[in-house]
């Protein structure tokens, strides 16, 4: 009865080791939206005579993006994100941006683990004390992510690093339809 049960079993895993590439990601030209969290910090700097406190705040954020799977492991991918517009007390910071990425990824049958390294260009309106200024720029951008995949559509979940002013974290959970 312990044999059977043993054997039965280590069957099953077989099995599902071998359908894991059936699960893997779809390949093809893929959309995708997320929403989350921004959280932005601003060392003590001028902006054209602003001279602007430190600055640590969050807000809502949200991106929009389009991609393509070559293979389970490799996209490229590109999109829009809005930063949101955190305040603190009369400052202001609101930072919007479009980037592209490599993006790696290791199926783990219906689970995909994924990094993206790429650059973001960024602009950002700075207001403080009625005083009003803009920055932009284009800088590294990496992130991490992990994605359940059911077929053509994925729910993702992401931490991004962007160097955009002195440190910026988007945190998002998003979904991708592939075509």
């Amino acid at each position: 009865m312990m044999m059977m049960l043993r054997n039965t079993l280590a069957l099953s895993v077989l099995l599902a080791l071998a359908s894991a590439p059936a699960l893997a990601k779809d390949e093809g030209f893929y959309v995708g939206a997320a929403i989350g969290g921004a959280s932005i910090q601003q060392d003590n700097a001028d902006f054209e005579d602003i001279d602007f406190p430190e600055f640590d705040e969050s807000d809502f954020a949200w991106k929009i993006f389009a991609g393509y799977q070559f293979n389970p492991v490799f996209a490229v991918e590109g999109g829009y994100r809005d930063l949101g517009a955190p305040t603190a007390g009369t400052a202001e910071v609101d930072p919007y941006g479009i980037d592209v990425f490599a993006v790696g990824g290791i199926p783990l049958g219906p689970l995909r683990g994924f990094g993206k390294l790429g650059g973001i260009y960024w602009d950002s309106d700075t207001k403080y004390e009625g005083q009003k200024s803009s920055d932009d720029g284009f800088d590294f951008a990496a992130g991490l992510g992990l994605e359940f995949e059911l077929g053509s559509f994925a729910i993702r979940g992401e931490i991004e690093y962007l160097d955009i002013l002195d440190e910026t974290w988007m945190y998002t959970i998003g979904a991708t339809f592939t075509f």
